[in-house]
C-alpha cells in the first residue's frame, strides 16, 4: 500500500469533512440563536433539552478542532517524508521500472529472465507509446543490461526524453516468461506529486515507496 498517497487522500478528506463541520456548526448556532430569540418567555425552552443542544454545540465545535489538527499531523508527516527524501539526492537507486530517460545518445535498463528462454523480443517505446526501436535480446536465465543508443529505424537520432522498455519473453514450449525490467540511476531531484515523494531520476519520477536498493556513488564517478 502507498502509505504517502493515503496519507494525501486522508488530507483532501479531512478537508472537506472540516468544511462540512463548519457550515453545520455555524447553521446549528443560527437555529439556536433564532429559537432563544423567538422562544415564549413564559413558557422558555425546557432546561434539559437546552442543555441536551449545547451538548450537540460542543460536540460539532470539538470535530472542528479534530479536523484541524488532523491536518496539521498530516502536514508534518509529508513535510518530513520530504525531508528524508533529500538525502537520496546524489545516490543511485534501482526500482522496479520500465522507463529511463535517453540522454546523451544513451538510455539503459535491465531485465531479468527466470530461465533459459527460446526468445526475447525488445520494444521501445516513446512517451505516447509509439514504437521508435526493435530488437531481440540475450535468451541466458539472471540479469541483462541493455543499452540504446538513440537511433530510430531510420537512423536518425531520437530525441531526448523517457521512454520505456517492452520485454516478450518465451520459452521452448511457447509460454511467455516473466521478465520485469529495472531502472537503475543518479537520483537528481525530490518533489512532492499529488501528495506522494517522487524522486528525479534522470527524468524519470519515481515514488520513493518503490526504490527496492540505494547505493552510494564511488567519488570517482560522481
Amino acid at each position: 500500500m502507498d502509505v504517502t498517497s493515503t496519507t494525501s487522500a486522508s488530507s483532501s478528506q479531512a478537508t472537506k469533512s472540516g468544511k462540512v463541520l463548519t457550515q453545520n456548526f455555524d447553521t446549528f448556532l443560527k437555529l439556536l440563536t433564532a429559537q432563544l430569540q423567538n422562544q415564549d418567555p413564559l413558557e422558555p425552552m425546557d432546561a434539559a433539552q437546552f442543555t441536551q443542544q449545547l451538548v450537540q454545540y460542543s460536540g460539532v465545535e470539538q470535530g472542528i478542532y479534530t479536523n484541524k489538527n488532523l491536518e496539521t499531523l498530516i502536514a508534518l508527516q509529508q513535510s518530513g517524508g520530504m525531508g528524508s527524501a533529500v538525502n537520496y539526492i546524489g545516490r543511485e537507486v534501482e526500482a522496479q521500472n520500465n522507463q529511463a530517460a535517453l540522454s546523451g545518445g544513451q538510455a539503459q535498463w535491465t531485465y531479468t529472465l527466470p530461465a533459459v528462454a527460446e526468445s526475447v523480443q525488445l520494444v521501445v517505446r516513446d512517451a505516447n507509446g509509439k514504437a521508435v526501436y526493435s530488437g531481440t535480446g540475450p535468451l541466458t536465465a539472471g540479469d541483462h543490461t541493455i543499452a540504446w543508443d538513440g537511433k530510430l529505424a531510420s537512423g536518425a537520432d531520437a530525441p531526448e526524453g523517457v521512454y520505456s522498455l517492452e520485454v516478450t519473453a518465451k520459452s521452448k514450449d511457447g509460454a511467455t516468461l516473466t521478465s520485469p525490467v529495472t531502472l537503475s540511476g543518479r537520483v537528481t531531484g525530490v518533489e512532492m506529486v499529488n501528495g506522494a515523494v517522487v524522486l528525479d531520476v534522470g527524468g524519470v519520477k519515481l515514488k520513493l515507496t518503490d526504490v527496492e536498493a540505494v547505493r552510494e556513488i564511488p567519488a570517482t564517478q560522481a
